[in-house]
């Protein structure tokens, strides 16, 4: 029989079809951690759920229906775990307050990872200047992430935030036929002057770095930074990068930080999320400027090491026509 030390901690995942949520569920089952995935049902009007439903199934994912908004069903969820990982973001972030107060009632989580926005929000308002302050706009809802911050704090209930900047494959683009491979890498416009670092991580090491940290006592009450050093670049190295692996040069087209402001101005409040993150990840550099103060902060491929992550190079080989 396993001891208590060995004993890999239950994982309940809340919004697991939503984007990054698959990815954290299916981490956790492949770390060996008895995993659960809250759903309001286990059928969906969407055909791609329904897969998603039956992978989870497949690999041993445990359906408990319920939703946040059911505050018996939510406690008797977190009742039967450790880890809480919540991927309830944009419109919704506030509804977390349903997370904590039904963790509050239940009294046995170890360990809460809310939803965070890609990029360290405090931070990056923090650092803002007036005439660029896109992230402090009503519209953007960042305001929301910083107060959710402030509320789990004040909670005491144990958390560990994730700031894992960009998804690969949600902002590079997926391999799924032929002409996707050859056209989604050549779209990507270059942003500002092209030579902002940011960092781009593949969607399951993004899953595997954030259960990992779940456990880890060295992530108690601090933020974990993904940034694998592969995978720090700007988009005129990328594009570069791009260009040696097809034996090609292609002409490059900038988009000014003027032309970002404007469209940020014009976009309707989900656009507007989009492009403050935008300015402040590729005009601002907020991803990647400032030194992790280990007070308050760890970066992920530093912490552990044996994850041979996704290099940005090798994500994009899936690219590379036959």
């Amino acid at each position: 029989m396993a001891s208590t030390a060995e004993r890999k901690s239950k994982v309940l995942v809340i919004g697991a079809l939503e984007y990054i949520g698959k990815f954290m569920a299916i981490a956790s089952v492949k770390l060996g951690h008895p995993t659960l995935v809250l759903l309001p049902s286990f059928h969906s009007a969407d055909p791609d759920d329904n897969l998603i439903i039956q992978s989870f199934i497949q690999q041993g994912v445990t359906l408990f229906k319920g939703d946040i908004y059911n505050h018996a069903r939510l406690v008797q969820a977190i009742s039967a775990v450790d880890v809480v990982i919540s991927t309830v973001g944009g419109q919704k972030v506030m509804d977390q307050t349903r997370i904590i107060a039904a963790i509050q009632e239940a009294g046995n989580i170890r360990r809460f990872i809310p939803y965070e926005a890609g990029i360290n929000v405090p931070y990056a308002a923090g650092i803002s200047v007036n005439r660029y302050d896109v992230l402090q706009h009503p519209q953007t809802g960042f305001e929301e992430y910083v107060q959710m911050r402030q509320l789990i704090e004040q909670s005491g209930v144990p958390h560990t935030y994730v700031v894992w900047n960009f998804c690969a494959g949600n902002f590079l683009g997926h391999s799924v036929n032929r002409q996707s491979q050859l056209s989604v890498p050549l779209k990507l416009p270059l942003l500002g002057d092209g030579n902002t670092k940011v960092v781009f991580t593949a969607e399951k090491d993004i899953g595997f770095y954030t259960i990992l940290a779940a456990d880890d006592p060295r992530t108690l009450n601090k933020s974990l930074y993904i940034r694998p050093p592969e995978n720090i670049i700007s988009l005129n190295e990328l594009l570069s990068l791009w260009e040696r692996k097809v034996n090609r040069k292609f002409v490059r087209s900038y988009c000014s930080e003027e032309r970002i402001l404007k469209c940020f101005q014009e976009a309707n409040p989900r656009g507007k999320t989009a492009f403050a993150i935008i300015h402040a990840a590729f005009i601002r550099g907020v991803q990647t400027n400032f030194e992790i103060d280990p007070s308050i902060g760890v970066e992920a491929s530093q912490l552990y090491p044996h994850i041979n992550y996704t290099t940005l190079s090798e994500f994009l080989d899936r690219f590379i026509p036959n």
